[in-house]
């Protein structure tokens, strides 16, 4: 089947953790959405594509250099900025911050595991070394895949009870994923996480070393975190993203240009889909689009190639109705809504539309109350503000969602 996932801003090849978290997203599509039909045709044999764009999105010339720097870097000298939203994280699920000084794997896992085994995650994404990310990847499905068993209300497992310290937490963890990943997966399984091992090690390890260093430097008179989701990206690191996201916006916006001369980012992408839906004929189309992408993939799909028909359109943490509401796509109508306040009509070439939002990402909006026959799903990354953009696709339970949605969509 041709399933395209079109990526969003702040996308970088050259990012350690960027070919892991494809991988993740890979893996991830694979395993839920193999056997689902979409208009009566299964989806057999899933092997998504990733056109990537970020190559000619935004650059920087002096690489961001005009970013203060100095006396923010003060508030929790050496932690580095990966490091601070995890600490962050862990810091704000307790009440006593301190309490994450020694142990803060097991702490925030004595509150929910599953936030916890994000937080291992994290560190095993930035840990790993590149050639590492394919067995990274599996690790995170199926850490994620474990850990959805443990939501609340249900109770944690019985082996955190008698866990003392994050190097106990981190080798029960292991073992517990491993046992889950052979009796489901296969005895290949077992090498894969039995790899982790010293990843893991290692990032709890620089974990630890950043709750202390923070926990002496930011706590506050009354000994409370100040605003540490706000201290968790200094400046630099959150201009940066922002950055990146204005200038990724601007190129398109400015790159695009019209049917017979689309623009750089346009073409590439009408060329990737072309070959992703040739190399599965007869099979159903589904486009995923993540912030950006859903913008980009609205605009292609209403605009640059309308005879275009997808099965799924998702667009997830998209921003697809507040430009809809500039009018800034190519088939925007300056005379909807009118007097009557009507709504957008989903266009003919799209079966159907999920789009899913979450209210803290910031990035993110609702469909609803612009287009028509608009599936809209709220979903809840259970993280903080800067880090729910890029959740959705790093959670198991976002894609068992998924698929019971496109499970109960009708045949058109």
């Amino acid at each position: 089947m041709a399933v395209i996932f079109v990526h969003g801003v702040n996308n970088r090849i050259d990012d350690p953790t960027y070919e892991a978290r494809r991988q993740v997203t890979e893996q991830f599509l694979i395993r839920f959405l193999t056997g689902a039909s979409i208009n009566g045709k299964q989806l057999v044999n899933v092997k998504p594509v990733f056109p990537y764009w970020g190559n000619l999105a935004t650059k920087f010339a002096w690489n961001m250099k005009s970013l203060p720097s100095g006396e923010m870097e003060s508030l929790g000298p050496g932690v580095a900025s990966d490091l601070r939203p995890l600490v962050a994280v862990i810091c704000d699920a307790l009440s006593d911050p301190m309490i994450a000084r020694d142990q803060p794997l097991l702490s925030i896992a004595k509150q929910s595991l599953p936030r916890a085994v994000d937080v291992v995650i994290e560190l095993v994404l930035q840990t790993a070394r590149t050639s590492q990310a394919s067995i990274a990847a599996t690790f995170a499905v199926d850490a994620q895949v474990y850990a959805a068993e443990f939501e609340s209300p249900r109770p944690p497992p019985d082996w955190l009870k008698g866990v003392t310290t994050d190097e106990q937490f981190c080798n029960q963890l292991i073992v517990a994923i491993n046992s889950k990943s052979a009796a489901t997966e296969g005895i290949q399984a077992l090498g894969v996480v039995d790899k982790m091992g010293n990843i893991v090690s290692a990032g709890a390890a620089k974990l630890k070393q950043a709750t202390k260093a923070v926990a002496v430097k930011v706590l506050d008179r009354t000994g409370d975190f100040a605003s540490t989701k706000m201290l968790a990206w200094n400046r630099a690191s959150l201009n940066a993203t922002l950055g990146r996201f204005f200038g990724d916006v601007f190129i398109y916006m400015n790159g695009r240009k019209d049917k017979e001369d689309p623009g750089e980012i346009p073409e590439f992408l009408l060329s990737a889909w072309g070959d992703a839906i040739a190399a599965a004929p007869n099979e159903p189309v589904v486009v995923i689009g993540h912030s950006l992408g859903g913008v980009i993939s609205y605009d292609l799909l209403t605009h640059f190639c309308p005879s275009l028909t997808v099965d799924l359109f998702v667009s997830v943490g998209s921003q697809v109705s507040h430009f809809e509401e500039m009018k800034l796509f190519k088939a925007s109508r300056d005379d909807i809504p009118g007097r009557g306040g009507n709504l957008v009509s989903k266009p003919s070439n799209i079966k159907h539309w999920i789009n899913v939002f979450d209210e803290v990402d910031i990035f993110s909006y609702s469909c609803k109350s612009i287009f028509k026959e608009v599936l809209d799903y709220p979903y809840d990354t259970k993280t903080y503000v800067v880090k729910a953009h890029g959740a959705y696709f790093e959670q198991a339970r976002f894609y068992e969602r998924l698929r019971a949605r496109i499970d109960k969509l009708p045949i058109i």
